[in-house]
């Protein structure tokens, strides 16, 4: 934990118990579940998404996995689930397959949220969040018009929003159980960009961090895994990057529920290491 004076905290604000921080200190417990859509799109618009070090991998170029998840989460003592706003949030998360160093990884290059507390959480791990709008229908575990159950027929729906803009909407009807070829979330290993930029004079091509990532996901568990026939629509947005990244052809859908507690990330590369390479061969 930050500690200066009698300040203490993971993040700012800092305050003298740590718990005025926008997000406390892991490990990070979570559950959530998805509604996943699979497609593929152009891989030049993924291929100028990639930071260096990662490629598009042959077997699945432009191959991109649009999930709306709905979240819970909380950290040790479990407090923040006494007070639920800390501890629900909804996100819309992009993650395009890669590879690094010739192993199959996903990159996730576009994620939206609606809490501050996951925005903060996700920088901090390497997710590039922005806050907007999402929403997800939810199984209550009654059986209710109301409440679609995990069975054939049922549709779940999930939508984004940034800046009042709808900017995605999909949907997925459940067939039957899906098998062990789907691209549920942590299914392959996540590889994210934590880059923070040096606000001083001079060093605009010297961020304070760029570094490579993957993340660390640990106890992972998920619930039984349905499958079904899927929709995606991605809408025009005048700032939203997802707008180039519509579909050329839908594959599979999953509904699914997980669990995982993330407490560190690994270092692949510290790539200010290539920004000074660059400057020095640049002299």
């Amino acid at each position: 934990m930050t500690r200066f004076s009698t300040s203490q905290g993971f993040m700012g604000p800092f305050s003298h118990d740590g718990k005025a921080s926008i997000a406390p200190y892991p490990p990070w417990h979570y559950a959530a579940d998805f509604v996943t859509v699979e497609c593929w799109v152009d891989p030049a618009a993924v291929e100028a998404l990639l930071p260096p070090g990662l490629s598009l991998h042959p077997d699945e170029r432009g191959l991109v996995t649009v999930s709306f998840v709905d979240w819970q989460a909380c950290t040790d003592t479990g407090g923040e689930l006494l007070d639920p706003v800390r501890a629900q949030y909804r996100e819309c998360i992009v993650l395009a397959s890669v590879q690094y160093e010739g192993k199959l990884m996903q990159y996730c290059p576009y994620i939206v949220v609606d809490q501050d507390t996951s925005l903060a959480r996700g920088w901090a791990l390497g997710y590039p969040k922005k806050i907007g709008s999402v929403w997800i229908t939810r199984s209550m575990g009654v059986a209710s018009v109301a409440s679609p159950a995990l069975e054939p027929g049922a549709i779940f729906a999930g939508t984004v929003a940034v800046k009042d803009r709808r900017i995605a909407e999909g949907h997925v009807k459940l067939t039957a159980r899906a098998d062990a070829t789907a691209v549920t979330f942590g299914s392959r290993p996540i590889v994210a960009l934590r880059h923070f930029p040096s606000m001083f004079e001079g060093h605009a091509d010297q961020p304070a961090v760029f570094e490579l990532v993957r993340l660390q996901a640990e106890n992972a568990q998920a619930g039984p895994v349905w499958e079904g026939v899927a929709n995606l629509n991605i809408l025009d947005s005048p700032t939203e990057l997802l707008s180039g990244l519509r579909p050329i052809r839908l594959g599979r859908g999953w509904r699914y529920s997980l669990a995982m507690t993330n407490r560190f990330n690994h270092l692949l590369r510290d790539l200010r290491e290539l920004n000074q390479q660059d400057s020095i061969k640049g002299k």
